[in-house]
């Protein structure tokens, strides 16, 4: 028997689950599951760099350099700075996008977690605090 978390639910699972129960929805309201997440991440820390950004989110700044591109070419984020710098803010459109897409991953996070009782989400919601705690301090990611 095995004690890695990986064996009973892994977390390439649980993303691939969300992403085919999302994607669909979110499509019809013009964005992508990761799109959706950038918009989120604005929404929440607006006028955030392009830098800043992509720490957040863990991922290449070319990689958010092409989605926030498009977001601005959709009319969904706007970049307030000046030159070569980024201040990005959602547009009225964007934030609109920004809270169905919210609505449509709380929806999802409610069914996929449908089973759990209110102390087993409370505990679940610590676990995952923690584990996030770990991913924001881990001096690799640097």
């Amino acid at each position: 028997m095995h004690n890695n978390v990986e064996h009973v639910c892994s977390p390439r699972l649980v993303k691939a689950y969300i992403d085919r129960v999302t994607a669909p929805k979110l499509e019809a309201i013009g964005v992508s599951p990761s799109s959706a997440t950038f918009l989120g991440k604005i929404h929440h820390n607006e006028g955030i760099s392009l830098k800043e950004l992509s720490d957040l989110m863990l991922v290449d700044k070319a990689h958010t350099t092409r989605t926030i591109t498009k977001l601005i070419q959709d009319g969904l984020v706007e970049n307030t700075a000046e030159g070569h710098q980024y201040s990005l803010r959602l547009t009225e459109k964007g934030k609109e996008v920004s809270m169905e897409a919210w609505k449509i991953n709380e929806e999802t996070m409610n069914n996929l977690f449908r089973d759990l009782t209110p102390e087993e989400r409370k505990v679940m919601r610590s676990i995952l605090e923690k584990v996030l705690n770990v991913i924001r301090t881990d001096d690799s990611l640097e």
